[in-house]
């Protein structure tokens, strides 16, 4: 017998795959969905004429992977019954899944935005986990323990960032040119930096990456904006600008379904299918929820009334960049191709020390968060 059990509950033959398919291979019960898809990346790997069989098994009788992440309702997949459903319930119990904080208990000014959304179309994200089945299914991004699908919170704030930056910043420059003030551009890029924090490849001496994009966008407004970094926080001219943390914290989404998508490339000279690509995604009509709070820490001191006037103004300048990149870009990869949009009806809330208020469409979230009250 041995201790591993991957050497232990390996195979190379289709009945292997039908049998950890099932989840009782070589007299021991499988309990878990994601363990026999790993099992059957040991199949796939020992025999190469088995490995098509292990992902889509008989395109008759179905079974193999394909059998247990696809199903004409995705919700009724035995990845989502055995797994993803009993999951959620965990990281509920263990108070992994965002909740309205005490805002009590932070600065004033300090609201909080939750909504439950549901997928116009498909998601996909590369997930980072080089054993799974064969290489050609792409597995979708999903939590290391819990191994549901999710959007990390590093995620929702790359993509925010990218939509703030693309619809305030580039978008204005491509569309008037000579005519966007230098002023305006860099007050613009001080406000991204406030809520995101400071931009990636910005060192000292030289600029790379995102901050070097945005240099180039507006070459005459580094100036500018640099100056309003050194006033707000109190730099010397030699000095370099800081490495700050913004004032939006983001948390994961954990969605409820799984499903694959495929493509069967075609060659050029047959016009046959050559080999089928396995994209697992979360479906449409798949749920999620998005949550971001915004803690004004920088502004201890100042008077109440400015607090809650800046505090006022990122509440609707964010519902607005939400509204884009939930309604027209999309969060997901492929999303040029209309993957990862949402529809406009939500269920959720935003808020604060003072109110708390319900949200019902994302198209109106600016209009819906525009009289909240601190």
């Amino acid at each position: 017998m041995s201790y591993d059990l991957y050497v232990e509950l390996s195979g190379e033959m289709p009945r292997d795959v039908d049998a950890i398919v099932k989840g009782i291979h070589k007299d021991t019960a499988i309990q878990s969905i994601y363990e026999r898809i790993r099992l059957l990346a040991c199949v796939a790997a020992r025999n190469e004429s088995t490995k098509s069989y292990a992902v889509g098994s008989d395109r008759r009788r179905g079974g193999g992977y394909k059998s247990m992440v696809h199903a004409p309702k995705p919700e009724n997949t035995p990845y989502v019954t055995e797994l993803i459903q009993p999951a959620l319930q965990q990281l509920r119990e263990l108070h992994l899944v965002p909740s309205t904080p005490n805002l009590s208990a932070l600065p004033l000014g300090s609201w909080f935005l939750q909504f439950e959304f549901t997928l116009a179309k498909p998601w996909m994200s590369k997930d980072d986990d080089p054993f799974y089945v064969a290489e050609s299914v792409n597995p979708v991004h999903k939590d290391k323990v819990f191994k549901v699908p999710m959007m990390s919170a590093a995620s929702w704030k790359g993509l925010l960032r990218w939509t703030a930056m693309h619809t305030r910043l580039a978008q204005p420059v491509i569309a008037s040119a000579a005519k966007q003030s230098p002023e305006r551009f860099a007050q613009e890029r001080f406000v991204q930096t406030l809520l995101f924090g400071d931009e990636k490849g910005e060192e000292p001496g030289q600029t790379k990456d995102f901050a070097a994009y945005l240099d180039a966008l507006k070459p005459e407004a580094r100036k500018e904006y640099e100056r309003l970094l050194r006033v707000y926080y109190e730099l010397k001219p030699d000095d370099p600008l800081p490495h700050h943390s913004g004032r939006l914290m983001f948390y994961p989404t954990f969605f409820d379904q799984i499903d694959v998508e495929v493509i069967n490339p075609h060659s050029r000279k047959t016009k046959a299918g050559t080999h089928p690509i396995y994209l697992e995604c979360v479906p449409q009509d798949a749920r999620g929820t998005f949550s971001l709070l915004y803690i004004p820490f920088d502004l201890v001191g100042q008077s109440q009334e400015t607090i809650v006037d800046e505090a006022g103004k990122h509440l609707r300048y964010i519902a607005l960049i939400i509204k884009n990149l939930f309604l027209t870009y999309g969060f997901s990869a492929k999303r040029s191709s209309g993957y990862g949009v949402a529809k406009d009806e939500i269920a959720g809330l935003v808020k604060t020390g003072a109110k708390e208020k319900k949200l019902n469409r994302l198209s109106q979230l600016a209009q819906e968060v525009k009289d909240v009250r601190f």
